[in-house]
């Protein structure tokens, strides 16, 4: 029986009804056992690396739905895989904790997804080098710069690059009263490169999200819709959903997608599309698999015999 570490944000924050990756542990639990990782203590002792672990058990219930055994220090490498499920920022503590899973890559542990890619490969910005079609895009901390390209495209969303769920997402008029103002503020006073991209009223018809395991692309996927209030669909900020069957014009290029993922050790994925535009491919903590899951049953069963069969076929290569 394989033992799946899992280093996430913490477990008794969650809402187990919605969370995914309280999704793959419920399924994985079945076949492997599951190991806590108390995030604040991985350490690095001479090349080899710690963290205290507690075996977890997780429930279908909104209530208690989890149990922790007490816990135990142990050497990383003893775990055969690690899903890397931390929610962003990928700030300088989160890059620190994938400098330290390096070392467990390289004792022959595989990690979901792998650390260097999610150095690698931001998420804001992969999407826009995986397209073929291109939303007008500025990535900067200037301000001249980005007044000049919000001129020029005249409504735009800007954004940080190293957060999610819509969080610090601005919408922008160059006729706003307050450009200069939103635009420092985003920035920090040029402290801080941020995306601006041409804002698309498409995304009334829909914000996709599109999830990848293994190079396969999963062909339900769940559509959301922005609140009245709110140009964002993310359902963080109230936007609602339908689940629905993938656009068939597009399976082609998610599939080439698809490959360029598994090649870069990108195991798990989610990618957003308006339209016919990729937004972004999100590669630290895909979310959506129970929302799927109400017309794609077993979802979360089929990802997690995917993770068990990467296991299988990584330590077969050895």
């Amino acid at each position: 029986m394989y033992s799946f570490g899992v280093i996430m944000d913490p477990i008794e924050n969650i809402n187990p009804t919605e969370d995914s990756t309280f999704a793959i542990i419920n399924a994985l639990q079945q076949k492997c056992n599951i190991e806590y990782i108390v995030p604040d203590t991985i350490h690095i002792i001479n090349q080899e690396v710690f963290a205290k672990i507690r075996r977890l058990h997780t429930y279908k219930r909104k209530n208690k739905f989890f149990t922790l055994s007490k816990s135990k220090l142990i050497n990383l490498s003893r775990l055969n895989c690690i899903l890397f499920r931390k929610d962003p920022p990928v700030d300088e503590k989160y890059i620190h904790i994938t400098h330290m899973l390096d070392f467990l890559e390289l004792s022959g542990v595989l990690i979901i997804n792998s650390p260097q890619s999610i150095r690698d490969f931001n998420e804001k910005l992969l999407g826009n080098n995986l397209t073929n079609h291109n939303i007008p895009t500025l990535v900067s901390s200037d301000r001249n710069i980005i007044k000049g390209f919000i001129k020029k495209n005249k409504d735009v969303v800007m954004k940080p690059l190293n957060l999610m769920g819509g969080k610090d997402i601005v919408r922008l008029s160059f006729k706003d009263t307050e450009l200069f103002k939103k635009i420092d503020n985003m920035t920090m006073f040029s402290k801080r490169i941020i995306m601006v991209q041409k804002f698309l009223n498409q995304v009334k018809k829909g914000d996709t999200r599109i999830l990848i395991t293994n190079g396969i692309v999963h062909e339900k996927v769940l559509v959301r819709y922005p609140p009245k209030n709110d140009f964002r669909a993310n359902l963080s900020h109230g936007g609602i959903f339908k689940i629905k069957q993938i656009n068939p014009n597009h399976l082609k290029h998610l599939e080439d997608i698809a490959v360029f993922l598994k090649n870069n050790r990108i195991y798990f994925a989610g990618v957003d599309m308006i339209g016919d535009y990729i937004t972004e491919i999100n590669i630290t903590s895909p979310t959506g698999i129970q929302q799927i899951e109400q017309k794609d049953r077993g979802l979360s069963l089929k990802i997690s015999k995917e993770f068990i069969k990467l296991v299988d076929q990584y330590y077969d290569g050895k």
